[in-house]
């Protein structure tokens, strides 16, 4: 009957190689690990390259008295998008008549603007920001003045 601590022939020879291995191994860990060398600093800081606006839309409404419009564009690209109400008017609203004008994102039937101001109509951007590509909102809306449903003109100048 075989001794149960003795090791069988086979196990005598498997182990001397396992434990060849495993200092080759570690050696070839050791030397690769062991090999540092000087580099040069890293640039990681990134530009953000901003694009000027290259797409006009127009967009013309009404909007209700209490009430808003808004029209969905798509920026393509990280740049400056600007909003610019260029006329208002209608039956008994004066082209100087003040409206929310903003910037946002649709959200189901309206725009959350994330960027809002009240004006009146104007040649130059009463909306300006940078904005990354997607799909955002201009949103035209009465602050509370209009006594009837006001006409409107809007340019939305992109990337």
């Amino acid at each position: 009957m075989p001794n149960p601590i003795q090791s069988s022939p086979v196990s005598d020879t498997r182990w001397p190689r396992l434990g060849t291995l495993a200092v080759a191994v570690a050696l070839v860990t050791l030397t690769a690990c062991g090999k540092d060398s000087p580099t040069s600093p890293t640039d990681t800081s990134t530009t953000d390259t901003v694009a000027s606006p290259t797409i006009t839309e127009d967009f013309v409404g009404t909007v209700p008295v209490g009430g808003a419009r808004f029209y969905a564009f798509t920026v393509g690209e990280n740049g400056t998008v600007n909003v610019t109400l260029t006329s208002v008017g209608g039956a008994n609203v004066p082209s100087t008549m003040w409206l929310a004008l903003g910037i946002g994102v649709p959200d189901a039937e309206d725009c959350t603007t994330s960027t809002a101001v009240n004006t009146q109509s104007g040649s130059s951007a009463q909306v300006t920001g940078t904005y990354a590509p997607g799909i955002y909102c201009a949103r035209v809306a009465d602050i509370g003045n209009l006594i009837a449903p006001a006409s409107f003109a809007v340019t939305i100048a992109h990337p």
